[in-house]
């Protein structure tokens, strides 16, 4: 993995001379290189996998700070959001979450460095322990999704897959509540919670406020249109702030009634016959 950050870096930041592994920069090495540091795994919600921490550290010489600046955005451009692929093909992508220190004047070797940190999500499949199930309701949220926001963006069911397309929509599902309407059927209300996951040509803001805007002006969604049944929609809400891997950012509830089965009965359980004839 860090192999990969490795010759991404070296193929979109031009002016790196080289990139290395911990302790293997030396004092005459030639600027402006970078450090890649692999940091703490951490378990994540079991639909987002688990996240690494990388810091990436530029060294420039020691002249202006102006310089580490420079460096510092076009990195952030080579790596934030961007899919990059292992040696085994396996695809990731890293999140940039700030600077990891103060600027890092090291005198010995006449350099200027700041560490940056990013987050590598969902590094490997997930669902494979039968803790995730995908939610039967999501195929038709996906279909009308789709309808609106267009065919670039995927619509995942219930965790994020190992190599995620970018833009891209995860429903799941956090709740499920049942209460009987009467002695034929019962209503089934399940929470979801939508994740908005955007990219440079569809940004997450945007998505957001067109998906918890079209949950506001629809009454129902189509579920099975053939047999004319029906979502319907309540309390969409949009937290646009949020984290949209591990938290998503919009929540609603959607319902429909169900007929409850009932046991097949014959239509005449018992005759009764007396005859008057003596």
């Amino acid at each position: 993995m860090r192999n990969a950050i490795r010759e991404r870096l070296l193929q979109a930041v031009t002016e790196l001379k080289d990139v290395f592994e911990p302790h293997a920069a030396e004092e005459n090495s030639m600027k402006p290189y970078a450090v890649v540091l692999q940091g703490e795994d951490s378990d994540e919600a079991p639909w987002a996998g688990f996240r690494r921490i990388i810091e990436v550290w530029p060294y420039v010489s020691r002249s202006t700070f102006g310089r580490i600046d420079e460096l510092e955005k076009k990195i952030i451009t080579a790596l934030d959001k961007q899919m990059l692929a292992t040696e085994t093909g396996e695809v990731f992508s890293c999140i940039y979450l700030g600077s990891a220190s103060q600027d890092v004047v090291d005198e010995e070797w006449d350099a200027i460095t700041r560490g940056m940190q990013f987050a590598v999500m969902a590094l490997q499949p997930v669902g494979t322990d039968g803790q995730i199930t995908s939610d039967p309701w999501v195929p038709a949220l996906a279909s009308w999704t789709t309808s609106f926001l267009g065919t670039e963006w995927t619509v995942y069911n219930g965790y994020w897959p190992l190599g995620y397309n970018r833009p891209a929509i995860m429903w799941r599902v956090t709740g499920i509540d049942v209460a009987m309407i009467g002695m034929a059927s019962y209503r089934v209300t399940k929470r979801f919670t939508v994740h908005v996951l955007g990219d440079a040509q569809h940004p997450e803001h945007d998505g957001v406020h067109a998906l918890v805007e079209a949950l506001g002006n629809s009454i129902k969604i189509p579920f099975d249109p053939t047999d004319r049944r029906y979502l319907t929609v309540g309390d969409p809400r949009a937290s646009v702030g949020a984290d949209a891997i591990r938290e998503g950012q919009i929540t609603v509830s959607l319902s429909r009634r169900v007929a409850r089965p009932h046991d097949e009965a014959p239509l005449i359980r018992s005759v009764n016959y007396k005859s008057n004839i003596r």
